[in-house]
């Protein structure tokens, strides 16, 4: 095959053959992938080497999405290794915001869509010196794009290069974007629908004109379903009339004012807990002075047409906020579009209101309405009906039917590969005798799940990660002595703290490892249970405690309630069992990312051994499976045996 020439390592391992056979196949006749493969098969190198002779060969340009900075830059380099001996180029392409040089982006734009539309209003009142700079030094520019599009490069050293020049990277990178053969970068220059826009017109492509790989796939639901909807705080409503006050828009700060109280006054009507679902007259027909479930048409059209007033006024303060040099951000445009948003999907099942309390930064209760949208397909599939090819792969898809009916990918061939690692260096055991079900989250049942987590941290060489269902269980572990009683030290995941502080935690935690090892204690699902990778002694054991099945909320409900209607029969394992199994299956995979990690997973929660949530695990994660009686002294016995080999 025409892909081994490109594969850049002396040998294949166990499964890649095949894996490679399968993509170049699919991709030469238009179809899609779906593939589960553990970390260290060698997904990578086996991809790039199966798509990039296509590419080649039929003028397509391979768009490769990953997860994290971390994960472009591994793309980077196994393109290295295969430019060593063919004439292959790409660039990692980082967020806009990331990328620019010019603070007014920098410091006050809050992501990749707010910094866009920052840069093009800098740009068109002609207020960013480095877009001049590429303007007034096109040879100097085209002699830097030229140099980086013949080879593989990260982005971080095109945007040094500019820094020195004063010249804008991302100009720079686009020009090196329309040469490349591929391009790395978020999740969102694909699938978020102005973003998308905007980068085709950059790379010079149509969907149907690229080979789409997306990395860690089992991310795209919850991503696609946070990009389709929207979010209205108290907060951002209290900014509005502030800007709408200074600019003197009367009717726009009534509007606001009127809408701040209706919110106020929901809670009362509905005697809201946490959240609550809405109708969508439970806010329109409010503006008349009573709530009511029917709305008359003029009331209607008369707030949406006052929102798109809203959102142009808010288009034209940006560009005034610009001129005097301060941040151009604008709530009155950010509440004009939320309201619009609402009245847009007024007649649509899959979408749904809500209103919540939350605790704000400052720890003060407050109030939002958020628009969900129930459906991941209504942003997947505008991606997925043009693309050419599409290859989805990750360690944790299983079931992959289920996987492709939640985002709507069709024409596709899937497949599970054997797990890479020698079934000696993995050892998955389930505790019989605890639970984290809600009717046994008592003293007791935390007394015992501490003491079953002693045993495996004082025979365990070095790092333990612990990961249990919410904070709250994270809590009642704590409160059950485990910080008194653990010897090695223990470093406890914070709900509340910023990115740098979790960071330092984390570096810690992994520093030890070169010691006596260390314990951490999390969630699952939150950024160190999915987000992090802990190769060799960062992590001999993962220990999950409960399965992280979610309250029955009311946005859980309207979910499931949905699934139920699109996938029958399936409502309910769709909405609320998978989410749990994939988080569950999610760090589980902590330990072993390299093909010697000697690791095991431990499931402190019987409920694991049942089929219904072990057929839900990967594969490569149940091959090597022990399920241990609830004794005294089991688990550390086992576990010696196992790091004692």
């Amino acid at each position: 095959m025409e892909y081994s020439d490109y594969f850049p390592y002396p040998s294949l391992r166990k499964g890649q053959e095949e894996f490679m056979d399968m993509i170049y196949k699919n991709v030469k006749l238009g179809r899609n992938t779906v593939i589960e493969a553990a970390t260290g098969f060698g997904k990578t190198p086996g991809v790039l080497s199966s798509i990039l002779p296509i590419a080649e060969e039929m003028a397509k340009k391979v768009v490769y999405c990953c997860r994290t900075h971390k994960q472009m830059d591994r793309v980077i380099e196994e393109l290295r290794e295969i430019g060593k001996e063919k004439n292959v180029s790409g660039v990692s392409l980082r967020g806009r915001k990331e990328m620019c040089l010019n603070p007014l982006v920098t410091d006050f734009a809050g992501d990749t869509a707010s910094a866009l539309h920052v840069c093009r209003l800098l740009k068109k009142l002609n207020r960013c010196k480095f877009y001049k700079n590429v303007k007034e030094n096109e040879e100097l520019v085209f002699e830097f794009a030229l140099k980086f599009s013949k080879r593989a490069v990260n982005s971080m050293e095109i945007k040094e290069v500019c820094r020195e020049n004063a010249l804008c990277p991302y100009e720079v990178t686009k020009e090196v974007l329309r040469e490349a053969d591929l391009i790395t970068c978020s999740y969102l220059y694909i699938f978020h629908p102005g973003i998308r826009d905007n980068f085709l017109e950059t790379i010079g492509c149509h969907l149907d004109d690229i080979i789409l790989v997306l990395d860690e796939a089992h991310n795209l639901p919850e991503l696609a379903a946070d990009l389709g909807s929207d979010q209205l705080s108290l907060s951002s409503l209290k900014a509005g009339i502030h800007e709408a006050t200074n600019y003197e828009e009367d009717e726009i700060l009534a509007f606001l004012e009127a809408l701040y109280e209706i919110i106020l006054s929901i809670p009362e009507d509905i005697q809201l807990e946490d959240e609550s679902l809405l109708t969508y007259q439970d806010l329109i027909s409010r503006f008349t002075g009573k709530r009511s479930q029917f709305v008359h048409i003029s009331t209607e059209k008369a707030i949406e047409d006052f929102s798109q007033y809203m959102i142009k006024r808010g288009e034209e303060i940006q560009k005034d906020k610009l001129n005097q040099g301060k941040p151009p951000r604008s709530f009155i445009h950010s509440c004009g579009v939320f309201v619009f948003n609402w009245i847009n999907v007024r007649d649509r099942k899959d979408y749904c209101y809500l209103i919540e309390r939350y605790i704000t930064k400052g720890g003060v209760s407050s109030l939002k309405l958020d628009i969900l949208d129930l459906d991941p397909r209504n942003i997947t599939t505008q991606v997925f009906s043009s693309a050419y090819s599409i290859i989805s792969m990750s360690g944790t898809l299983t079931p992959l039917n289920a996987f492709c009916d939640i985002i709507g990918l069709q024409n596709y061939e899937s497949k599970v590969f054997n797990s890479p690692f020698k079934r000696s260096n993995i050892l998955t055991l389930i505790s019989k005798g605890v639970t984290t079900k809600s009717p046994y989250r008592d003293v007791e049942m935390y007394r015992k799940l501490v003491q079953k987590i002693l045993e495996i941290v004082d025979v365990v060489p070095k790092n333990v990660g612990i990961f249990t269902v919410s904070y709250s269980v994270l809590e009642g572990i704590l409160s059950a002595g485990l910080q008194q009683a653990v010897k090695k030290p223990l470093f406890v995941e914070n709900k509340g703290s910023a990115s740098s502080e979790n960071d330092l935690l984390i570096r810690g935690f992994k520093t030890l490892a070169k010691k006596d090892g260390a314990v951490l204690l999390g969630v699952m699902g939150g950024r160190n249970s999915e987000g992090e990778d802990y190769p060799g002694d960062e992590m001999n054991a993962v220990v999950l405690v409960g399965i992280p099945y979610a309250k029955p909320t009311a946005r859980v409900q309207a979910q499931v309630g949905y699934y139920t209607d699109v996938f029958p029969g399936k409502g309910k394992y769709y909405g609320y069992y998978l989410p749990a199994h994939r988080k569950l299956n999610q760090g589980a995979g902590r330990a072993h990312r390299l093909l010697d990690d000697r690791a095991c997973i431990i499931f402190l929660d019987y409920r694991v051994a049942q089929p219904f949530v072990k057929n839900n695990l990967s594969k490569w994660t149940t091959e090597r499976l022990r399920i241990l009686e609830d004794k005294e002294g089991i688990l550390k016995r086992t576990l010696n045996v196992f790091f004692s080999i």
